[in-house]
């Protein structure tokens, strides 16, 4: 006679509603790692890591992000983990924020970018990180110290970081000086009505990975990724990014189920594959969606292009090994 498997008793299956990925809620532990053919994206929730007055608990906030790293990788501690995604010693490592609050204050959380930074320096310098954005004073105005050239972590705006590369039209602090690159996305929706399709085209319903690099781009640039989704994902094909991008983080502390609508989800989301990322978070948002009577957003056309015409990843969840930890 023939009996299901059952689910170890350390684990739980379900569905997360939207687009149907498989999730597995693991109880702080990090498992082993995914099967070669799968990517792995964790999800990462510690309600204590945030209170609903947007402070932080820098402790809580770094065994949250510890504890996705471990997942990801299946390592046993920070180095480790690092080097299995590819850094070393001599990288230069440049974190791409995302300080834009044109829908709602949603600024990298400083406990999380600092969480984030001693972990790197277990196989880096503080000196090899640097955290940018497009304008210098978008960081400052986010709460972060400029550092241009003192000890410790940089951090500045493409404005004091070299300009741009004439050629992939980036940033040059990605194209000439970092050798690897952290994408820091925010966990806010968009979407769209009447007023908004007029400047930021239909097929925006987020803001996340893919669009996280609109501030890399040359100026004149950025308002194509707005309503042309075929530019937007051929962004993140570029060589200056897709060669060297070792980890995409989603900073979902705070963030946003609907347009402007402040949200403590208190969870980051980890993977190397920013499509499988991205689908992650918009299911996330769809979850809450749902749980409001919201209907839920669609996958972009932007993230079907990144991944059936720049093979940037997959959103398939046949092909997604999904990792809930719950802290």
């Amino acid at each position: 006679m023939n009996r299901r498997r059952r689910a170890p008793a350390w684990c739980s299956v379900r569905v997360l509603a939207g687009i149907g990925l498989c999730l597995v809620a693991v109880g702080g532990v990090a498992g082993p790692p995914p099967a070669a053919e799968k990517v792995r994206v964790v999800v990462a929730r510690n309600p204590r890591a945030v209170n609903d007055r947007n402070v932080c608990d820098a402790a809580e906030t770094t065994r949250l992000f510890d504890g996705a790293l471990r997942a990801l990788t299946g390592a046993a501690t920070p180095a480790e983990s690092w080097k299995s995604l590819g850094l070393t010693p001599a990288d230069v490592v440049a974190v791409k924020m995302n300080c834009n609050n044109w829908t709602i204050a949603l600024n990298p959380h400083r406990e999380l970018v600092g969480a984030m930074c001693r972990s790197l320096q277990t196989v880096i310098p503080a000196e090899q990180i640097i955290l940018y954005d497009n304008d210098t004073e978008a960081l400052k105005k986010s709460g972060f110290a400029i550092n241009a050239a003192g000890p410790g972590v940089r951090c500045f705006g493409t404005d004091q970081g070299g300009g741009f590369d004439p050629e992939q039209r980036l940033t040059r602090i990605i194209t000439r000086t970092a050798t690897k690159i952290v994408n820091l996305a925010s966990l806010k929706c968009v979407e769209n009505n009447v007023v908004t399709s007029l400047f930021i085209g239909n097929d925006m319903v987020a803001s996340l990975f893919l669009k996280n690099h609109i501030g890399s781009l040359i100026p004149e640039d950025m308002s194509k990724c707005h309503n042309d989704p075929d530019f937007l994902a051929g962004v993140s094909a570029r060589p200056g990014i897709r060669g060297k991008t070792v980890l995409n983080l989603l900073d979902g502390l705070r963030g946003t189920y609907r347009r402007g609508v402040p949200w403590y989800w208190a969870g980051i989301i980890v993977s190397r594959d920013p499509v499988a990322a991205e689908a992650a978070a918009i299911a996330a948002m769809n979850e809450k969606r749902i749980a409001e009577k919201i209907d839920p957003l669609p996958l972009p056309q932007s993230l079907k292009l990144a991944e059936s015409k720049y093979k940037l990843g997959t959103s398939k969840p046949e092909a997604i090994d999904l990792v809930r930890i719950n802290l």
